[in-house]
């Protein structure tokens, strides 16, 4: 009995035994690790930066647009009425003043770096000034080039302005219609003439027939009347009442014959003279004709020598102008290469630090390039919007000086934008710098739910102002609008975001799946077993929302978000981008 107790009694200890170790193998068995809460997949996307500010809406008006530097007007691509878009060209005003302004500018740049180069053997000057060199012997040679191509231009111009079809006052081929007015004014002259003196000979014609006739009637009348008046003195007698009768109308047909002899004599000579002036008329206008005729061929042939000497002097410029650059170009080089050999010299990290007098006067070069560079943009001028030219108050050959033309008008030409409204808004100094003419832009307004339009920036205002409200350096920022809203009123509030940078097709992630210490930026990668791991990552572009990701990550993975980072996007993925004002991808 007590045998048995005793093996019942084991067999109950094992199985606690064995309950327990079940227990605890379960407790101690390995878990998989759960799955993060919040993820982000890096994705093929579009970057963006904007800047925003809050403004107004003003009327856009009509643009008047003027060059802001003197010169001589050089063509003109629009008139009044056309539609034009914008960027497009519309008039331009000679180079060549600008041209050498820029290039005495950089020369001086030039100078200034090698100075600076000389007394403190500056590889980054030196490297600064080859790029320097290099640019401006090669915009030197596109001017030239420019230049040589506008001497061609204008010699093939002068070549059709004398024509043989300007002699044909019915051909329309003729190229100068100044040429072909004035031949035609003088051919219409001979024309004139001719029908004038053909008239005076017909005229003189029939009345020298009408003359003749008139003295032959007279003539006949008179040997009539001497007939009558013999037969009547010799049957009456001389002394008789029928003889004196006979005798008186004798001499009465004698005096009819006599003046119609005169007036036949008078007439023919005055007759004669009028053939003669229609005659010295005719040839004069011959004279005209041909004397057009040869003005306005030698205007022509004047023209085609002056625009070939042109051309010449152009294409002889352009070969001494190429060698010129080389050389400057070899030169920059050559300082370059001594500063380099210097440097290595003097040891590594041992460089001489730039004087402050030499630093001004490459600032001040700088500034004097940058002047020059604006100068030579302003000698071309563009619609700064879409619209119709209202008008044109220059023509080619004028002078027109800053903001005004030599016929009086201070504007050069008048653009009707297409739209009616513009937006302008006050930026904060750190974002308008950031801001560029022709940088995308979208508009919404407060007033109207759901309305947005897009649009470019027009302008910045180069002074900068303070706010009222905030005390804080502003710069004004004018955009155009593509479209506008019906409900759109001038003075309704409006809210501005401009594209400042954007990237398109690249790998991005939200910022809050980067962690960034000093200079290096790490993202956290999901693996298989729900495990992450930390790969450090290059990053490109900061967008409002996204971050551009240039190594480091591959399209598709998933990042963990940090524990109490926030993100715009949901979990497991990241929006491809784009947006109202997303530029097209490539």
């Amino acid at each position: 009995m007590k045998r048995r107790r005793l093996w019942i009694n084991l067999a109950l200890v094992l199985a606690i035994v064995l309950v327990v170790g079940a227990i605890v193998g379960i407790a101690l068995r390995p878990k998989g690790a759960s799955a993060p809460a919040r993820t982000a997949t890096v994705v093929s996307a579009t970057v963006s930066s904007t800047v925003t500010a809050s403004g107004s809406v003003e009327s856009a008006g009509d643009i008047n647009l003027a060059f802001t530097t003197p010169g001589i007007v050089t063509s003109i691509e629009v008139s009044a009425g056309d539609s034009v878009k914008q960027g497009q060209v519309l008039a331009t005003i000679n180079q060549t003043t600008a041209t050498q302004q820029l290039a005495a500018a950089q020369a001086t740049l030039s100078q200034a770096l090698s100075s600076a180069s000389t007394s403190g053997s500056s590889v980054a000057n030196a490297q600064v000034q080859l790029k320097l060199t290099s640019d401006a012997a090669a915009a030197s040679n596109d001017s030239l080039k420019a230049a040589v191509l506008q001497a061609r231009s204008n010699l093939s111009a002068a070549e059709k302005l004398w024509t043989d079809a300007c002699v044909n006052p019915d051909d329309a081929t003729c190229p100068n219609a100044s040429a072909a007015e004035a031949i035609r004014s003088a051919q219409n002259g001979v024309k004139s003439a001719q029908i004038n003196y053909d008239a005076a000979v017909t005229a003189a014609a029939n009345a020298a027939t009408a003359y003749d006739l008139a003295v032959n009637q007279a003539a006949e009348t008179l040997t009539q009347t001497k007939a009558v008046g013999s037969t009547t003195c010799t049957a009456y007698g001389a002394s008789s009442v029928n003889c004196a009768s006979a005798t008186s109308t004798t001499l009465s047909a004698q005096h009819a014959y006599d003046s119609a002899v005169t007036t036949q004599t008078q007439s023919k000579q005055a007759d004669s003279q009028t053939v003669q002036k229609s005659a010295m008329a005719l040839s004069t206008a011959n004279v005209t004709l041909r004397k057009a005729i040869a003005d306005q061929s030698k205007l022509g042939s004047d023209s085609v020598r002056t625009a070939s000497q042109a051309l010449t002097n152009a294409v002889n410029a352009q070969e001494k102008g190429k060698i010129a650059n080389a050389q400057s170009v070899q030169s920059a080089q050559n300082l370059l290469t001594n500063a380099q050999a210097a440097t290595l010299t003097l040891g590594a990290g041992d460089t001489a630090a730039t004087p402050t007098v030499a630093q001004a006067a490459i600032d001040s070069a700088k500034a004097a390039v940058a002047v020059a560079q604006r100068a030579l943009a302003d000698t071309t001028l563009v619609a700064p919007v879409a619209g119709t030219i209202g008008s044109v108050n220059i023509t080619a050959g004028e002078i027109s000086t800053s903001g005004a033309t030599t016929s009086g008008g201070s504007a050069a030409i008048t653009v009707i934008s297409d739209g009616l409204f513009t937006v302008s808004a006050d930026f904060a100094e750190t974002d308008a710098a950031q801001v560029t003419e022709g940088d995308l832009a979208a508009v919404t307004f407060p007033a109207i739910s759901g309305a947005l339009t897009t649009g470019v920036v027009l302008a910045v205002d180069p002074m900068a102002t303070t706010s009222a409200s905030s005390s804080l350096v502003v710069f004004s920022v004018k955009v155009s609008m593509d479209s506008v809203p019906a409900e759109v009123q001038p003075g309704m509030s409006a809210s501005i975001s401009i594209t400042t940078d954007e990237v398109s097709d690249v790998l991005a992630v939200p910022q809050s799946a980067i962690a960034t210490i000093g200079e290096v930026s790490t993202v956290e990668v999901l693996q298989p077993d729900n495990t992450s791991l930390t790969a450090e990552v290059t990053l490109g572009l900061k967008g409002d929302s996204l971050t551009e990701i240039t190594s480091g990550v591959t399209a598709g993975q998933i990042l963990v978000i940090p524990t109490g980072g926030t993100s715009v996007f949901p979990t497991g993925g990241v929006p491809g981008g784009g947006g109202p004002f997303s530029r097209p991808r490539n």
